[in-house]
């Protein structure tokens, strides 16, 4: 059973879908993929998860990239926004990744999805059940902040005021995944006069996966 947490973000997003991508954070955010990809190694033989993938801003340019996305989020109403842009290797999957998945991945991202969970030990162990081995792992967040970039942190489900990346770093080296490493790698601008930074979270997965 959903809980809290889980039920006010899918009423959230069901809400914002519309206008969602043309909020200045999401515009934002569309250029992450620039500064994003070129950490990665990525091909045509892959076919990749996006977890938490919203519309799409991180599906779509993936998608140019490898042979196959998977765009898993549990908001249908945002998965339907990506679904209209008929992107022939991208397929949208309405799902709680805590009920587990019936495919591996080559990689998994994840972008501004984090912050929405409650449990993150189980969601990485997730990630990891998923992945081939030596599947990569890319996770974008904020930094720990105070509270002002959602404001109305509860409506919205947020449940973490952003992350200690190395305290995530050491709950991912527990969760089964080796070569990780952080960096920061984006600034938003909020409307409030505040930039908001950015961290990437890199790493593999290690022993055998799902």
């Amino acid at each position: 059973m959903p809980d809290t947490s889980q039920v006010l973000a899918q009423a959230h997003f069901a809400q914002a879908a519309e206008r969602f991508e043309h909020s200045p954070i999401s515009q934002q955010l569309a250029q992450l993929s620039e500064r994003f990809f070129p950490l990665l190694t990525l091909d045509k033989s892959q076919h990749w998860l996006d977890f938490g993938a919203g519309t799409g801003a991180l599906s779509v340019p993936l998608a140019d990239q490898v042979g196959q996305v998977t765009a898993l989020d549990t908001s249908a109403a945002m998965l339907a926004k990506l679904a209209a842009k008929n992107v022939p290797n991208i397929s949208t999957l309405e799902h709680d990744i805590f009920c587990g998945l019936s495919e591996s991945y080559a990689g998994v991202v994840s972008s501004m999805a984090l912050h929405h969970v409650a449990d993150i030990p189980k969601l990485l162990s997730c990630m990891r059940q998923c992945l081939i081995e030596n599947g990569q792992l890319a996770i974008v967040d904020l930094y720990s902040e105070d509270g002002s970039f959602h404001g109305d942190n509860a409506a919205k489900g947020v449940v973490h005021l952003g992350f200690d990346p190395q305290q995530l770093l050491e709950a991912a080296a527990q969760a089964g995944f080796k070569d990780l490493s952080y960096r920061e790698i984006f600034s938003i601008a909020h409307k409030n006069g505040r930039n908001y930074p950015l961290f990437i979270l890199l790493g593999r997965a290690s022993g055998t996966g799902a």
